[in-house]
């Protein structure tokens, strides 16, 4: 699709077709097949990426909100899932075929590394890590992360899944967890908020057929 051909189908479709709140800014589209799904607002094109994202082995570390998905899907199954039922049903997926391609995902995610960082203005593509690992489970990546949080001078520490190929990365890669502990705890307070408000935390917004992603505006 040109850039003329687009600019026309925004101005066909001048409300985004999927929160049906904002003004449409990108035509969305299958990148595999190259199909057309509808016109959408910059946030709700954004949230469907992470969603895609998510389902997907990245190369290097995955994007914030996908890996989002997956420990809120590992701390609350499919009932996590079903709070973006209207974006899944835009995809063309049902809750259970998306929570089957997270666990495809993550079963290719498997060597746990923990990289930690004396920079304290935070994680950037120059970053210099360090690292430990290859570990030889998560509990030893768990136990390598707490003793390094609780470190003086030691500003962040993360744990890395990554693919089993045999790539040295010197920064984290794949899916990585900032937190220490269980997900179900860490996301014990946002799943009461949740069910407290009946949308995500954040400000998630309703879309056709149900919430939004957490932190959508």
């Amino acid at each position: 699709m040109s850039h003329s051909e687009r600019a026309a189908y925004r101005d066909r479709h001048p409300q985004c077709q999927l929160c049906r709140r904002r003004p449409t800014a990108a035509v969305d589209h299958d990148a595999v097949t190259g199909h057309v799904r509808g016109a959408v607002c910059r946030s709700c094109n954004s949230w469907l990426g992470s969603m895609e994202a998510a389902l997907r082995v990245p190369e290097r570390a995955m994007q914030q909100q996908a890996a989002y998905l997956h420990w809120k899907f590992e701390a609350d199954g499919t009932a996590a899932l079903a709070h973006y039922a209207g974006e899944l049903s835009y995809l063309g997926l049902t809750v259970k075929e998306f929570a089957g391609g997270l666990l495809a995902v993550r079963r290719l995610l498997v060597v746990p590394c923990v990289y930690w960082t004396d920079q304290a203005a935070g994680p950037a593509r120059e970053t210099e890590w360090t690292k430990t690992g290859p570990l030889a489970d998560a509990e030893e990546a768990e136990r390598h992360h707490r003793r390094l949080r609780s470190a003086c001078g030691v500003a962040v520490v993360v744990t890395a899944f990554e693919p089993d190929d045999g790539v040295n990365s010197p920064s984290p890669r794949g899916l990585v967890k900032p937190f220490t502990g269980s997900p179900q705890h860490h996301y014990g307070s946002r799943r009461t908020a949740l069910d407290r408000s009946g949308r995500p935390p954040g400000g998630g917004q309703q879309g056709p057929g149900g919430p939004g992603l957490p932190g959508r505006a």
